[in-house]
């Protein structure tokens, strides 16, 4: 690792907005593993996906309990209700670990549930996984449906009680009118670009102007089948940063790396469910990822691009900060 390189990641807070985590199936030491993986490869702050659409408030209130135990448990970990919290954990050689929704089922038709989960530890939300809800279209409906009445009402609940918006799997028009709804800064926890990959999943030029419009930040995933043409290479990654930086500033892109601690287990559950994964969009095999342990890598990759300090340290995790001390209550 180039001296440089090892210089701006211990002085950074290496954040990843998205690492799939509970109900994923497979391996369950792979899954333990990962929190120790990331501290060790350098990063500060891992936010882990505890829910989709899939589970009603039932069943994501028992999942969060889970979760909570489990990581207080840890002491490797800690679990983080503010920013500060990631200054500290990053102070005592831990990893911060956050929770967020890809989707916003959990909510049913509940305002009152935003402020509970936030409580709880939610720190964002996406408005739809894939499929149509009672917020938002996903990004693989046939349609290309509105933010739903409720879903104004949502994203007003979530701007009051400091819950972040996330348009990540969401559709392109529901997408927007979520952007333009928000008070605070709106994000994409992880996707990719249309300019590279015109896969529903990934984003246009104009959305990514709008995220940034509102003070947001767009995660970029290490996913090689929405990177373009299975490419998980760190120049293909590295293309995608570029693009965003040189669309709407280094202060509005990061890490939304989505990476899959047992590949072969989610290749099978997208066989399974072609409503939630239509298979003319996803591989089903060989799917190439970029993993925590790719870090230095990207940052030898920016600095060879000529990037300065300033806007790598903003591209590694300080955007992120920025966007979660704005939000967050």
């Amino acid at each position: 690792m180039d001296v440089r390189t090892s210089r701006l990641i211990a002085e950074a807070m290496p954040c990843d907005m998205t690492l799939p985590w509970s109900g994923e199936p497979g391996d369950q030491s792979l899954r333990e593993a990962m929190p120790g993986r990331y501290r060790a490869a350098g990063w500060a702050f891992v936010s882990l996906t505890i829910t989709t659409d899939d589970e009603d408030m039932t069943a994501t209130i028992r999942t969060i309990a889970a979760e909570r135990r489990a990581i207080e448990a840890r002491d490797d970990c800690i679990l983080i209700e503010t920013v500060d919290d990631i200054l500290r954990a990053r102070q005592q050689g831990r990893i911060a670990l956050g929770l967020h929704f890809q989707g916003s089922r959990p909510v049913e038709r509940d305002l009152a549930l935003v402020g509970l989960y936030y409580k709880l530890g939610i720190r964002h939300m996406l408005m739809a996984y894939n499929q149509k809800n009672f917020v938002a279209d996903g990004c693989h409906e046939l349609g290309d449906g509105a933010l739903s009445r409720f879903g104004h009402a949502l994203v007003a609940e979530m701007n009051r009680v400091g819950m972040i918006v996330d348009v990540a799997h969401t559709g392109y028009r529901s997408s927007m009118d979520a952007i333009a709804a928000s008070s605070a800064p709106v994000i994409v926890s992880h996707g990719n670009l249309k300019t590279f990959n015109d896969h529903p999943r990934c984003y246009t030029d104009e959305q990514i102007r709008a995220i940034a419009a509102t003070g947001g930040v767009f995660g970029l995933t290490g996913l090689g089948i929405f990177l373009g043409g299975n490419d998980s290479s760190t120049q293909a990654f590295v293309r995608q940063i570029d693009h965003v930086v040189q669309l709407v500033g280094a202060g509005h892109v990061g890490f939304g790396l989505d990476y899959v601690f047992d590949m072969p287990a989610l290749e099978q559950l997208v066989q399974r469910s072609a409503d939630k994964w239509p298979e003319s969009c996803y591989t089903t095999r060989g799917i190439q990822q970029i993993g925590p342990e790719r870090l230095p890598e990207i940052v030898d990759a920016l600095l060879a691009l000529g990037y300065k300090d300033e806007d790598v340290l903003a591209v590694l995790g300080s955007n992120w900060l920025r966007v979660c001390a704005e939000v967050w209550r």
